[in-house]
């Protein structure tokens, strides 16, 4: 293999190949990228076992195809700090050659004959959507996954797809966060599958419109066990995560008898400030709701307490309920609404965080005791 690339563009593929291969593993092959070039472009590969991304690079000039397994890191670290603005590679059995003006080095490599295969997207989509949406319910549903439990169904967020919508639903148990768009075709029937965390935190790093894409779109394939998304000559593939995902439908309250609209903004720096007098043994503030004001309140036997208030539109009867303040704030980080509503009930029953339309956005948060 020989060629001479874009440094800035070798440099971008290769961060997003590291958030992928850079992990700690028993497998060293796995720590390493795969370099394939053929035609006008190299190819970089990079998978984990379970989660793999195919990346394309343009080549200013490609003299000689070829393939080689290069270590990832420090390929990377060699890169980012050449300050030329192309970089020549050049591959034979045992080294990978980088050069630049005034700088070479020289690194060992692997057989490509033992790299993982990484899947290519065949056929049509399963379905298209817009880029920036499916961006938009990632954000606003990967914080509320499960984090190493034993029920591992939960340990990612489950993709539901039922008509013209997407939905995307994550719980921890303690909290459920939802968030729906519109398809652009789906040219596929109706599916249910958990896409696993770590493979969406790639897809939010990696996944990004181009400088000159207007249209931004993702394609969406499943195959038996396994995801693919594609956008442009970007690739993710990714296991499925096994198990059945909770009758989500069963968590989200079918009514409320009391509702407050506040200013998101207002409403997140209020509960921050609460938050300040609580401690990991007693992580609850309390929300006070009554006519056109929501006085939240917490204390700690170590610290002292607080009292913080906000102007809200309510409807109902008085209310007092406590809440973890993380999983509050959670939520109103991931949303970009000026206003939020809440529903409530019982002091002891979950509470509703969500926008106008609760097919775009709906968060379940389950109470907390205020019991000292």
């Amino acid at each position: 293999m020989k060629a001479v690339l874009p440094r800035q563009d070798l440099q971008d593929v290769l961060q997003a190949a590291v958030s992928v291969a850079g992990g700690r593993t028993t497998k060293p092959i796995l720590s390493c990228v795969k370099l394939d070039a053929a035609g006008e472009a190299v190819e970089c590969h990079a998978t984990d076992g379970e989660v793999a991304l195919r990346l394309s690079i343009p080549a200013l000039t490609l003299e000689q195809p070829g393939a080689a397994v290069v270590p990832a890191e420090r390929l990377l670290s060699i890169v980012r700090e050449m300050p030329d603005v192309e970089v020549a590679i050049a591959i034979d059995d045992r080294h990978c050659s980088i050069k630049g003006q005034g700088s070479a080095f020289r690194i060992f490599v692997q057989n490509p004959a033992d790299f993982p295969p990484v899947p290519r997207f065949e056929d049509e989509p399963d379905l298209v959507i817009d880029g920036a949406l499916v961006r938009r319910m990632i954000a606003q549903t990967l914080f509320a996954a499960a984090r190493e439990t034993s029920r591992y169904a939960i340990n990612g967020v489950l993709w539901e797809k039922s008509g013209k919508r997407l939905f995307l639903v994550a719980t921890d148990g303690r909290r459920l966060s939802r968030a729906g768009g519109r398809v652009r075709s789906a040219p596929a029937g109706d599916f249910r599958a958990i896409i696993p965390s770590k493979a969406l935190s790639v897809f939010e790093r990696v996944f990004h419109a181009a400088r000159s894409d207007d249209d931004w779109t993702v394609d969406v394939k499943l195959l038996p066990n396994q995801a693919l998304l594609r956008s442009g000559d970007r690739l993710l593939a990714t296991v499925l995560v096994e198990g059945h995902f909770p009758k989500y439908e069963d968590v989200i309250p079918k009514s409320s008898n009391k509702t407050a609209h506040v200013a998101r903004e207002e409403l997140a720096g209020a509960v921050r400030r609460a938050a300040l007098l609580t401690t990991e043994e007693s992580r609850a503030v309390k929300l006070a709701f009554e006519d056109q004001r929501l006085v939240i309140t917490s204390q700690s036997a170590e610290h002292g307490d607080a009292r913080v208030e906000a102007a809200i539109r309510y409807e109902g009867e008085p209310i007092e309920i406590g809440f973890n303040p993380a999983f509050l704030v959670d939520a109103l980080r991931s949303v970009s609404l000026d206003e939020v509503r809440i529903e409530l009930s019982e002091p002891l029953r979950p509470g509703i965080v969500c926008g106008e339309d609760k097919n775009d956005f709906l968060y379940v948060i389950m109470p907390v005791s205020l019991a000292q």
